[in-house]
């Protein structure tokens, strides 16, 4: 069970994520904490999963931000290993572990409303793509056919 002292402690640092990603992109439409990270299942060697909602232009401008200051600074400020991700640029698998994760921040209603429900529907669509790969990957156990 949590004290209060560490849901206080959670709650600076969900504050301190969303001043640092501000700090570097303020034109963010939307912050996601996913992962165990601040929830029952994280362990000692957890690290710290945000992922950035930015405007479709600025996301290809940014690309990848795994190396970028912003990731420095929050690995520094959380005292923890970051994974950093540009929302819009990850798969559809990713998409969907991001939006089931909590949106820290929100700028844009509509722009992050439209990128849950295009995630659902997508990941949906892939569901049923993929559908009859996963029923034989039940029912032999093997991946590949060789």
């Amino acid at each position: 069970m949590a004290t209060k002292q560490s849901e206080t402690l959670l709650e600076d640092k969900r504050a301190a994520i969303v001043r640092l990603v501000l700090a570097h992109y303020p034109a963010a439409q939307g912050v996601y904490l996913f992962g165990s990270y601040g929830t029952a299942d994280e362990r000692p060697d957890s690290d710290v999963d945000v992922a950035l909602l930015l405007p479709p232009d600025e996301a290809e401008r940014a690309g990848s931000l795994a190396l970028s200051d912003l990731h420095i600074e929050l690995a520094t400020a959380l005292s923890r290993d970051v994974d950093l991700l540009n929302a819009r640029l990850v798969s559809t698998v990713f998409q969907k572990a991001i939006i089931f994760g909590e949106l820290l921040y929100c700028a844009d209603r509509y722009a992050v409303d439209e990128f849950e429900m295009l995630t659902l529907s997508y990941y949906q669509k892939l569901n049923e793509e993929r559908a009859e790969i996963l029923a034989e990957f039940r029912r032999t156990g093997r991946a590949y056919t060789v």
